[in-house]
């Protein structure tokens, strides 16, 4: 799984000088005092940064650990306990192509089942709900307030693709390298060097005010210390969409660029060390229905060479709900034989 990180900006509360002028035992008025109209008004009081325990301590009935089935094994990552408290926002790929979906109970340590509302791939964000569980909504605060050099924390569950982790919260801290940035297909990404791990997928990134700025998103393989998370201003944007219940340019799979080692990593067999594989498929998506399968290779979409997820997404975003896409795919068989292939996909 990719993981995801969580940034947190300090915040610094200024100070306001007033200066008072009284009136002279010569005032026309005999020199009695009156309040300077022209004054500046005393400035709101500023949230009070918080320590990263104070942080640990205040969220832990507000993140939570999402443990994950798929037909290859068990994993999972982070969510965030959105708005009513009944929701929580996640990575959309920590929860595509899982058969079996629990969040643990923050209080008694009991998995209750989840469903998903929706989600939206190409954001990598997707909504859950939960009938019941001990959950307190998390603090959202304003990402656009964020700057480089502002410490941050990242709160999660590390884990890994076959292991499910530790119920028990993890924190790292850091700073805001940059904003706003836009890394093949993701847009409003807040880069970081705040330190993550595998399972930390889909958790808050927060500010030293106790904040969730941004949803811990992807980490650069080849780079230390270049993690990034979805700004909360776009992830709030997305999520206000799926709790209507309607899937953003989704046919359920879920993708990963292929590299060398990948094979070996996922223990299956590739032709070849380009294009995108499928790593997990939703029981039931238009995928599933066209007969795509698990460890596919995508070249094309539409005669389209999609060499990346952005790639791939851009496709699917000039598209609309209903359109038949065609998707071409080297598949490989446990055999080491592999052929062409192409199926049709519906867009949902």
């Amino acid at each position: 799984m990719l993981a995801r990180l969580l940034l947190t900006a300090t915040a610094f509360a200024g100070l306001t000088l007033f200066a008072a002028c009284g009136g002279g035992d010569d005032d026309d008025n005999g020199g009695d005092k009156k309040e300077d109209a022209t004054a500046a008004p005393t400035s709101a009081p500023q949230a009070k940064e918080m320590t990263p325990q104070e942080i640990v301590a205040a969220m832990q009935q507000s993140v939570v650990h999402i443990k994950a089935t798929y037909p290859e094994g068990t994993g999972g990552g982070s969510g965030i306990v959105w708005e009513d408290g009944s929701h929580i926002l996640t990575n959309a790929h920590v929860v595509t192509g899982a058969g079996s979906i629990k969040v643990v109970d923050p209080k008694d340590g009991k998995a209750i089942s989840a469903k998903v509302v929706a989600q939206s791939p190409c954001d990598d964000l997707a909504l859950l709900e939960v009938e019941r569980g001990n959950f307190t909504a998390a603090k959202i605060g304003d990402s656009s307030k964020i700057g480089a050099g502002e410490a941050v924390v990242a709160l999660g569950f590390p884990g890994s693709v076959t292991d499910q982790g530790s119920d028990k919260l993890t924190i790292t801290r850091g700073i805001v390298s940059k904003t706003a940035e836009t890394i093949d297909g993701y847009n409003d990404l807040i880069q970081t060097d705040a330190a993550i791990n595998p399972g930390n997928s889909g958790g808050p990134l927060m500010n030293m005010k106790g904040e969730v700025i941004g949803v811990n998103t992807l980490s650069v393989r080849s780079k230390q210390g270049q993690n990034y998370a979805i700004a909360v201003s776009e992830a709030k944007f997305v999520a206000d969409k799926l709790k209507k219940g309607k899937n953003i340019n989704w046919i359920g799979v879920r993708l990963e660029q292929n590299y060398q080692g990948l094979a070996q990593e996922l223990s299956i067999k590739l032709a070849y060390t380009d294009g995108l594989v499928i790593t997990g498929i939703d029981t039931g998506s238009p995928a599933a229905k066209a007969n795509l399968g698990y460890s596919d290779l995508i070249y094309y979409v539409d005669n389209v060479n999609v060499p990346t997820v952005g790639s791939f997404c851009d496709v699917l975003r000039s598209r609309k709900t209903g359109d038949k896409i065609r998707v071409d795919i080297t598949r490989t068989y446990t055999n080491g034989k592999y052929e062409d292939l192409f199926a049709e996909v519906v867009l949902d």
